[in-house]
């Protein structure tokens, strides 16, 4: 059998870490802090956001389908933690906005996230390891934007 590429091998990594770390953290913030992953992700897009956003525009910034945004509202309306009004515009259309309460349920998440996120790629790498892993992923990031997938019809 022939071995993967190294490109490839940093893509599976890259994915298993990932996965890795949404798993933890999931389970992590929904037994310490009452917010699945999913929600605290949807909290963080309009959390500090006056006006809020339109469940269209959510669907795109999560990159999910608009049933599980829709899904994620109702359960995030039931727990006080989000208001959806009609737009102005469309009566078809509706804009999420953070409650207080959701504000600080998302604050308190927000810093245990980041607490452990901190905590268990801190405590498995130097800080000049990270950085260099930063900046590498950050070329490549923008390499690809730039068109370096250009190829991918």
């Amino acid at each position: 059998m022939q071995s993967r590429s190294l490109e490839v091998r940093v893509w599976v990594a890259a994915l298993s870490l990932q996965s890795e770390l949404y798993r933890l953290l999931n389970r992590a913030l929904s037994r310490e802090c009452g917010l699945t992953l999913a929600k605290y992700d949807f909290l963080a897009q309009i959390h500090g956001l006056q006006d809020g956003l339109t469940l269209g525009d959510l669907t795109r910034k999560l990159k999910v389908t608009g049933g599980n945004v829709t899904g994620l509202a109702k359960r995030l309306i039931a727990d006080g933690f989000i208001t959806r009004e009609p737009t102005p515009t469309d009566r078809r259309s509706f804009i999420a906005r953070i409650t207080p309460q959701g504000a600080a349920a998302f604050e308190a998440a927000r810093a245990r996230h980041d607490c452990l996120v901190q905590e268990w790629l801190g405590g498995n790498a130097p800080p000049q390891d990270l950085e260099n892993t930063l900046a590498t992923l950050e070329k490549m990031r923008s390499a690809l934007a730039k068109g370096g997938a250009a190829n991918a019809k």
